[in-house]
This record gives structure tokens, sequence and C-alpha cells, in this order.
């Protein structure tokens, strides 16, 4: 989710009603202290900082605990309630795996649980979380004992992204083995992939039996997926007007509000690659977009689609 996650996101979920927990984009523990010039937004937990989780991930367990630390301390003296810490143990992207980062850290269990405990103990009473996939190979006990190590290690939860670190998104993640987790550990289990509608995540907490379900891109093509899923937990027939075109545009002017002018053409390309799925012919507005000059070329591409199909402004979801 980087270049994703960031706070434009979280407010555009929020005005729909918001979720239980928010993440901040993957942020490097090392660029952190360093004083990344760009850390502020990074470390943006706004607007539910109490429920907002940083993310972090690194190579090595020194810069994580210092950063967890330092971020713990710095909340504190501001007043500002820190709403957890998460180590990325799932990422796969070849330049994060190749630096020791992300899923890496699967291939050693016993560095990965030092790593949580000395973030449980650099940040005293702050949630530790991670997230990770099913590692290299295809093993449930090996799954089982990881987690179990992560568990005993002091953290809080656990959120398992059911591929492994070759497989993308064109199968079906393999959910027997959150349910096998679940089932073994002590500790709450969420389950993150292939959550899209409201079906998907009552499979999720009921045939699966996690804590909760994790929902990332979907997110993003349908910011209101949140509340779509409250509503019909609470009334089947339970369904939403949805304005389109406003919702996208509320997006452009979160980015022109909220977030530096470098990233301003990276994120808005990140987020519409996604929501033109909404769109009969987004495919072409996608492309478009992904090409477009800045933030104000793609308003302008996105303002003349619904000038041509003024009837997509709105549609309703059930």
């Amino acid at each position: 989710m980087v270049e994703l996650s960031h706070r434009p996101l979280r407010e555009l979920v929020a005005s729909f009603g918001s979720c239980d927990r928010y993440y901040t984009e993957m942020t490097s523990a090392s660029g952190y202290l360093a004083c990344s010039p760009f850390d502020r937004w990074f470390m943006d937990c706004e607007p539910v900082p109490e429920t907002t989780v940083v993310q972090l991930f690194d190579s090595e367990i020194e810069p994580l605990a210092k950063a967890a630390a330092r971020l713990s301390r710095e909340r504190s003296a501001a007043g500002r309630e820190l709403g957890g810490l998460d180590a990325n143990f799932g990422c796969s992207a070849p330049h994060i795996e190749r630096s020791g980062g992300g899923v890496s850290w699967m291939k050693d269990t016993g560095k990965a649980a030092a790593l949580i405990s000395a973030m449980k103990e650099a940040a005293p009473g702050v949630v530790v979380s991670a997230k990770l996939r099913l590692g290299y190979e295809e093993s449930g006990a090996a799954l089982i004992g990881f987690c179990r190590a992560l568990a005993d290690a002091g953290a809080d939860y656990l959120v398992i992204h059911p591929r492994l670190k070759s497989q993308k998104f064109r199968r079906s993640g393999k959910w027997d083995y959150v349910k096998a987790v679940a089932e073994a550990l002590p500790i709450p289990i969420v389950g993150n992939g292939d959550v899209r509608d409201y079906d998907s995540y009552a499979s999720a907490v009921g045939r699966y039996g996690t804590a909760g379900a994790m929902i990332g891109r979907e997110a993003v093509r349908r910011p209101w997926i949140f509340a779509l899923i409250r509503g019909k937990e609470a009334d089947p027939g339970f369904e939403m007007r949805i304005e389109v075109e406003e919702t996208g545009l509320s997006m452009i002017r979160l980015i022109r509000e909220l977030l530096p002018l470098p990233f301003h053409a990276s994120r808005v390309r990140r987020f519409f690659f996604y929501y033109c799925d909404n769109l009969a012919f987004g495919h072409h507005l996608r492309y478009a977009i992904q090409n477009s000059a800045g933030l104000d070329d793609a308003e302008r591409l996105f303002r003349a689609y619904f000038d041509e199909v003024p009837s997509e402004r709105v549609k309703i979801e059930r």
C-alpha cells in the first residue's frame, strides 16, 4: 500500500464512516531516524491517530527498535496517542526483499521474534503487531511456528496475507492457513487479501475464524466499503448512494491540501489506477491519468469524463 495508505485516503474513508484501524504507508525506520524530509507526511496519523498504526520496515533490529522508541517519545511529549506500531514482514517487493526487509524476516524466526520483543520494550504500552505472508515455502507447521514465536515475544495481534512470497494477486489466497493459525494461537489473527465485499468479509470472520479482516486495495477502489459492510451487517438489504465524481474530486482536493507537491503526481496516479474500476470506460481514463502531467491535469481529465458520461456521476452500491 505504498503511495496509497496516506492521510488523504484515510480522510476519504472516514468521510463515509471510518473503520476500526488504519495504517500509514510503509516507512523506513532508518530514514525516519535520519530525519528524512518527508517523514512528517509518512508519519501523519490523522484523522484518527488513536487507531492509526505506523507501519515500519528495515533489515535490522536496532533501527526498528530505535524508531519505535523515538516515535513513542515524540507522541507522548506532544500529548498525542500512538495507535500502534507494525513490523512489516509481508512486503515482497524485490528491492525491499533484497535489502533484507519485508518478507525476508520470515527466513529467520528467532530474529523476527527478537525484533517484536525489542519493539515492545522500546515502546511500553504501545500495541505492536506484524503483517506477514505464508513465507517462502508452503508449510502450515512452519507458519504456525513462526507466528507462535511472534506471539510469545509479545505481539498483540498478527495480520496474515495467505500467499507465498512469490505469489501475486492472480490466484486466491490460501485462507485455510489463516484459520489454522487463528485456531493455534491465543492472540487475535486478522486475515488480509481477497476481501472485496460483505460476503468475503463475512467468510473471513465466520468460516475462517479471524478476529477481523484487513482491506487494502479494495478500500482505494471503493473508499466506502467499510461503511457498506457495517450497513449490511445491520441490514442485509442495506444500500448506499455513492457520488462517484464528487468522491474522486474529494481525493484530488485532499492530496492537494495534505501532501507536499513532490507527492502529488504519484499519489493521484496510484489512487485512480484503482478508483477508475468504478467506471464503465474507466480503462481509458486510467491510462490517461497514468500519463497525466500532474494533479491539475488529472483533475481536468477526471471532470471531462463525467461531462461525456454524466450518467455515471452517481451509483447505488448494494
